[in-house]
């Protein structure tokens, strides 16, 4: 065992001796990486010791990832030229093993390979400011948890009580970029920048260049515009078509998990025979998109050849004239305030809700085509790219793909691409499906897309208690949700969690949660490594 030791250590001063290791990091992220002296190796080692691995006879020896993440640092590129010739018994059981010929070559593609990697100074959780959205639909002041949130972890961010604040995006998007926090010096630096110093140690891919997945939390006050997220062939034509307005050329897949029970959402065309019942239940309905267009649909029933009239029902029902729009909605709300209040059904009570936050939008009338889905305290559901969808009310988690690529039809004052809009939708006539997750183990939920790209995982631990976020070959960033406690990472990091505090984790590191009084309650947003 000592001799095995000594063989690392020997190997890691020859590492110290390549002629490139005094190239140095740009300037805004220097500190975050500090050089690692020989005494760092040792207590490292003396650390760790008791989960190294004898090498056995007639079994291929695998260097340990800890002592891998010791020997190499990061941001630096090798050679076979940079490698000093090593008659030690660690070279000589690797070329007995047939590992490779180069020793230096084999670690860099166990690094990349394995999963759990020493936790150092370089790659231990940060802390994470992030960034509040305040569009018109959010919740005012106080009464939103993203304002709190916001508020609870940044000493210069007062809450303004007549201001709505709807979004806390945790992530890489440049519209709402995340910043990584030194807890010593107070110095920052973006998030982006801090994992493309070194996308194999962050990333967990040296060829990786970003987070694939946005994290957010959203408080909802008023119902979000009528919408869409392109897929990645549609993202990347809109994209290069109107940079301005479609800022980024990936898909937007998305889910929500509710934090209240009172969430409520529109998602996906409804079936085709709730739709004819509403069309022969609302007059006002069937004369917005047309007799012909509800004749077709009312004989599509029982049919599976629906995508061209529903194509035609939405597009007929976006582009109605002003004038036939405010006559019909005229009708319709005489009606519906003529009923008795316990003879309105749910779709009469959205309607009215709806006409009162954006009177005069055809929009009010799209509980009578949409699914109307209603959400309790840890309940989710998923939405696909080209799934038109609208939240109505309550506070969500939502993580999805990294975009911000939004085409909007209707509830809003901005910009309509109805053309888009009906020409990229998949009509789908379907329920959607809602899900309280999947149970892990006594701590963990999580709930996963069929899609790579993002999953969410919620931890709730008792207090006083201490549980051991799994490694993940992805990054991830941690979010508090309710308690108090502390996130450590053996000697090398304790950050203090509390309510709305964030924090990164680069891929392929452990993490300790270990909770205060009142337990404690945490959220991981990570790519989707569970089924991909």
């Amino acid at each position: 065992h000592t001799q095995w030791l000594t063989s690392l250590l020997t190997f890691s001063r020859q590492c110290a001796q390549l002629n490139h290791l005094s190239t140095s990091n740009s300037s805004s992220i220097a500190f975050f990486h500090r050089k690692r002296r020989n005494k760092d190796i040792l207590a490292h080692i003396e650390n760790r010791e008791r989960h190294i691995d004898l090498p056995t006879p007639n079994t291929t020896m695998t260097p340990k990832p800890n002592m891998m993440m010791m020997l190499i640092p990061s941001s630096k590129s090798f050679t076979e030229e940079d490698v000093v010739e090593d008659t030690s018994p660690f070279t000589a059981e690797i070329s007995k093993r047939s590992i490779s010929s180069n020793a230096l070559s084999s670690m860099l593609a166990a690094r990349e390979n394995l999963n759990v990697v020493e936790v150092t100074q370089t790659n231990a959780l940060r802390k994470l400011d992030c960034a509040a959205q305040q569009y018109a639909w959010g919740r005012i002041g106080s009464n939103s948890s993203v304002a709190r949130m916001k508020a609870a972890n940044s000493t210069n961010f007062i809450i303004e009580e007549d201001s709505p604040y709807a979004e806390l995006w945790v992530g890489t998007h440049p519209n709402g970029m995340s910043q990584v926090i030194d807890c010593d010096t107070g110095e920052s630096c973006s998030l982006k920048e801090y994992v493309q110093s070194d996308p194999l140690l962050h990333l967990g891919n040296s060829k990786a260049t970003d987070l694939t997945f946005l994290f957010k939390v959203l408080s909802i006050n008023k119902v979000l515009s009528i919408q869409a997220h392109p897929d990645k062939e549609l993202a990347e034509r809109l994209h290069a078509e109107q940079p301005k307005i479609y800022k980024d050329a990936n898909h937007k897949p998305e889910m929500a998990v509710a934090l209240t029970d009172d969430f409520e959402a529109m998602c996906g065309f409804r079936p085709i025979a709730a739709i004819s019942a509403n069309l022969r239940k609302y007059p006002e309905f069937r004369t917005l998109i047309g007799e012909e267009i509800a004749a077709s649909l009312c004989r599509l029933e029982n049919s599976e050849a629906t995508r061209e009239v529903l194509s035609d029902m939405f597009y007929s029902f976006n582009m109605a004239s002003k004038e036939l729009v405010d006559s019909q909605l005229e009708s319709l709300m005489k009606c519906l305030h003529a009923k008795k209040t316990e003879d309105l059904s749910r779709d009469d009570k959205l309607m009215l809700k709806l006409a009162g936050q954006f009177p005069g939008d055809s929009g009010i009338m799209a509980p009578l085509m949409l699914n109307h889905v209603m959400l309790t305290k840890g309940q989710s559901f998923y939405i696909g790219a080209n799934e038109p969808h609208a939240y109505i009310s309550g506070e969500i988690l939502e993580c999805m793909a990294c975009s911000d690529n939004v085409v909007r039809a209707g509830l809003t004052p901005k910009l309509k691409d109805v053309d888009t809009l009906v020409s990229m939708l998949t009509y789908k006539t379907v329920i959607p499906n809602i899900t309280s997750g999947k149970k892990m183990d006594e701590c963990t939920t999580l709930y996963a897309p069929p899609v790579a790209d993002f999953a969410i995982e919620v931890i709730e631990v008792e207090p006083y208690s201490e549980y051991t976020l799994k490694d993940v070959k992805s990054p991830s960033v941690l979010l508090t949700l309710s308690g108090s406690g502390k996130l450590v990472q053996g000697n090398v990091q304790s950050l203090p969690a509390a309510y709305g505090s964030a924090a990164f984790a680069s891929a392929n590191t452990r993490t300790k949660v270990v909770s205060g009084p009142e337990g404690i309650r945490i959220v991981r947003a990570l790519s989707n490594v569970h089924f991909f």
